[in-house]
């Protein structure tokens, strides 16, 4: 009886004792896991944003590099914003270039996206009589009066060459309304130069848009201070899911957003048992880099 006892145990066990084998960070529904933060962490399971699709697609350039890997909450709102503005505005396309490599961890071109959280969208352009142009393998820098100049020169990289353009007041506008009224992320920043960001924020007055998704835009457009100015390309970062948080994602800076949210949040999960569990979650929280 003793014996049948001992084996009934160890087949309750045995989950619980593969899952420390294999690791933290596979603890998980199966979906996309953030590891980590966005400048010293990794993404498990990682999913692929389409070389192309309704509203967007990855110049050619960036579709070489292969790091258009993020999770699934990022991938899936690039795609359901892209797709939006393109039904709103017919014609544009969105460019998306980096988001992170498929297991993510350090770059050699970003000081940041290394947890999937991260992805650089290449900026709507339109020429002289107001008609869209189509995404290049280049990021054109948005000057005075709004028009391009020279993509900014960038060690191992060959930019194309493109046409004259301007920056897209009406579609950018309506790629940041779409990303900020998305259901299913919280963004933390949509790094953009100043005067750009005042271009958009000016246009949304102009329509009379919601104060409150205003005032949120205003909250998250920034130019940041401590890199390139983002005058070619807007840089959107989202803060860790509530699954991924607790598997181990680190959110870094203000947290003003998410907390309003947060706070009507379910209570997160108690690992109280079994204790194998508890054991593994805590090692999990400790990895800050998997490659």
């Amino acid at each position: 009886m003793r014996s049948i006892c001992r084996r009934g145990l160890l087949l309750l066990a045995l989950p619980f004792l593969l899952l420390g084998c294999v690791g933290p960070g596979l603890l998980s529904d199966g979906s996309s896991v953030a590891m980590g933060s966005f400048n010293n962490g990794a993404l498990r399971r990682g999913r692929k944003l389409p070389d192309e699709g309704p509203g967007f697609v990855v110049p050619n350039l960036w579709k070489e590099r292969s790091a258009n890997y993020g999770t699934d909450e990022i991938v899936s709102a690039i795609m359901r914003a892209a797709k939006r503005v393109a039904k709103e505005l017919p014609g544009g396309t969105l460019g998306v270039a980096d988001i992170a490599m498929k297991g993510g961890g350090e770059s050699k071109l970003h000081r940041s996206h290394e947890n999937g959280h991260d992805a650089d969208l290449i900026y709507y352009a339109i020429d002289d009589e107001g008609q869209p142009l189509a995404p290049v393998s280049a990021m054109p820098r948005y000057g005075a009066g709004l028009r391009s100049q020279k993509a900014r020169p960038t060690p191992g990289v060959l930019f194309e060459e493109f046409t004259p353009r301007k920056f897209d007041v009406r579609r950018n506008w309506a790629l940041v309304r779409a990303l900020l009224e998305d259901p299913e992320i919280e963004i933390q920043f949509l790094f953009i130069h100043s005067r750009l960001r005042h271009a958009l924020l000016q246009h949304a007055k102009d329509r009379r848009e919601n104060g409150e998704l205003i005032e949120r835009a205003e909250a998250v457009l920034k130019q940041p201070g401590d890199t390139l100015p983002h005058d070619d390309h807007l840089h959107l970062r989202i803060y860790c899911s509530p699954s991924d948080r607790a598997l181990g994602c680190r959110d870094g800076g203000p947290l003003r957003w998410w907390r309003k949210r947060y706070k009507y949040m379910p209570p997160r999960p108690r690992y109280d048992s079994p204790p194998l569990l508890s054991s593994l979650v805590s090692s999990r929280n400790s990895v800050r880099t998997l490659r």
